[in-house]
């Protein structure tokens, strides 16, 4: 497999989203709202989980539909960084 030069690909965009997704539950932990910080980063965990058993992250697979994956088959070395 090769990188890509595309900026915008499906597995740089989710982790933007999870360092996103800290920031916000911080945030809430920050304005007193522990229970839903505590709440979503329960959610965060079980994703986790589930990527980890199953090698199968659902944000990943949607984001791969729609800018397509960091990585490809390229022929002749294409994509190289």
């Amino acid at each position: 497999m090769v990188k890509s030069k595309t900026f915008l690909c499906a597995e740089r965009i989710q982790r933007f989203m999870m360092a996103f997704f800290i920031l916000v539950v911080m945030a809430l932990w920050a304005k007193g709202l522990s229970v839903a910080g505590l709440a979503l980063l329960a959610f965060m965990a079980v994703m986790l989980v589930v990527y980890g058993l199953f090698d199968f992250c659902p944000s990943t697979w949607f984001l791969t539909k729609l800018f397509g994956s960091c990585y490809c088959q390229c022929p002749n070395g294409e994509g190289q960084n």
